[in-house]
């Protein structure tokens, strides 16, 4: 349930009490079947069987809201789950199947359990249960100048009233004095937002012909995604894409990007991302480089959720 390149073929039912999940292992299910639900199951079980604490667990997710319900399932399972193993004798009959599999075992184990649960519940507060961005926020700070995140630049949520500034400024210092410009200002203005919006995917065709009606576009394209960029930087402004963008370079750096991973893995040992089919390319690499580089190599094992 750490997120996936998808690569592995088929799917294998999914049991939230056997093996922990190690490696890269994708999730897959309906809309309301569970999925939260059992990461929330795993990260107390994680935690309860000594695999981690919950400090080094990180809990990913897509917006505040989601956030906000997975911080508030993760804690609600820890609790549940303490208060049933203080008494491991009715925890074993228990009509929960996560509760029966803390309960089995040695009593010394139980007691064990039921101890890193207690304490867990006690640092709750300090877990890391955050969005995406928030998530490329800390890993910048941590990273300190490996981070390009240079002092005083002030964080904004978007970028749209710059971009479309920018969009219109561009459109008459090329256009303006032409007999007829080769599109007008409402498609430049789409064409704006979704390089804005996209500012580090590749604008094609990147061999369209100079000074036709597409090479225009595209150079339009070019132009505004470099202004945009030169004017964000010249007010100090940074958004969310720059968050994930700066930390995926820092990562991949050649120079110090495998000094960069190693320290973020000495802080995560077990990384759980829910709503995986939210994640693009390159909040997927940050992951991938940052907490899963040592195993890059498995394959993707897919399960499927039944809940």
């Amino acid at each position: 349930v750490q997120g996936t390149t998808a690569t592995a073929a088929g799917l294998t039912p999914f049991d939230v009490t056997g093996p922990l999940p190690t490696g890269t292992t994708l999730l897959e299910a309906s809309a309301g079947t569970g999925k939260t639900f059992t990461i929330a199951a795993l990260a107390a079980r994680y935690v309860a069987e000594g695999v981690a604490e919950l400090g080094e667990m990180l809990l990913i997710t897509f917006s505040r809201a989601a956030t906000q319900e997975l911080r508030e399932r993760a804690r609600a399972r820890l609790l549940s789950v303490e208060r049933e193993l203080r008494d491991p004798g009715a925890a074993a009959a228990s009509s929960d199947e996560l509760v029966r599999h803390l309960a089995s075992g040695a009593p010394a184990e139980v007691a064990a359990r039921h101890r890193r649960l207690v304490t867990a519940l006690s640092d709750f507060d300090a877990a890391t249960i955050t969005i995406t961005h928030g998530f490329c926020q800390r890993m910048l700070d941590a990273l300190g100048l490996a981070g390009d995140l240079e002092p005083g630049a002030v964080f904004v949520e978007d970028v749209d009233d710059l971009v479309q500034e920018v969009a219109e400024d561009v459109y008459l210092g090329m256009f303006a004095g032409r007999e007829r410009a080769p599109f007008p200002l409402s498609d430049a203005l789409i064409y704006a937002r979704t390089v804005g919006a996209n500012p580090r995917a590749e604008i094609t065709p990147a061999d369209a012909e100079s000074g036709s009606e597409t090479g225009m576009r595209v150079e339009y394209a070019r132009v505004v995604r470099r202004e945009v960029d030169r004017r964000k930087r010249m007010g100090r402004l940074r958004d969310y894409d720059d968050l994930q963008g700066l930390l995926r370079d820092a990562l991949t750096d050649r120079g110090h990007g495998h000094r960069a991973c190693a320290r973020l893995q000495a802080l995560y040992s077990v990384v759980l991302v829910d709503e995986f089919q939210d994640t693009d390319p390159v909040q997927w690499q940050v992951f991938d480089r940052a907490l899963n580089e040592a195993v890059l190599d498995e394959p993707v094992r897919r399960v499927r959720g039944e809940q």
